[in-house]
């Protein structure tokens, strides 16, 4: 270090502005300890192949968060037409199909959780609002 630079000191933890502490996205660097349990628990006990089991948890963790999240459904939805093509040599009509079916399917599933969490939280308003009359 030279006499001109001066040390920044830098506080303790994460900088303003880092992205370590994301937990929700469709592509975080670790599992927590309940997710790690259920990857095991569907690769091990459920025989499911281990990149399907990762693809189910994690859509799972992120339909439970942000349900509305068509990037997550669009997302899942191309690793699992990928993944089948490969192993079972799917041609392009058959693709295209699975692709179709399998987005429709995470869409209705996206929008039930939307709807039970909304419903959820109405409950839980109409309670707060009942206690408050009270």
């Amino acid at each position: 270090m030279t006499a001109n630079q001066t040390r920044i000191k830098r506080k303790r933890g994460g900088q303003k502005g880092n992205r370590n502490a994301h937990k929700h996205g469709f592509y975080s660097a670790a599992l927590s300890p309940a997710e790690t349990s259920q990857l095991w628990n569907v690769a091990n006990l459920e025989g499911v192949d281990p990149e399907i089991a990762l693809i189910r948890v994690k859509l799972q963790s992120a339909l439970e968060h942000d349900p509305g999240n068509r990037r997550v459904i669009r997302e899942a939805s191309r690793l699992l037409v990928e993944w089948y093509s490969q192993n079972y040599l799917l041609d392009a009509t058959d693709r295209k199909y699975l692709k179709t079916v399998v987005e429709n399917i995470l869409g209705i599933a996206s929008l039930r959780q939307s709807a039970g969490l909304q419903h959820s939280e109405k409950q839980m308003a109409d309670g707060r609002n009942e206690s408050c009359v009270l």
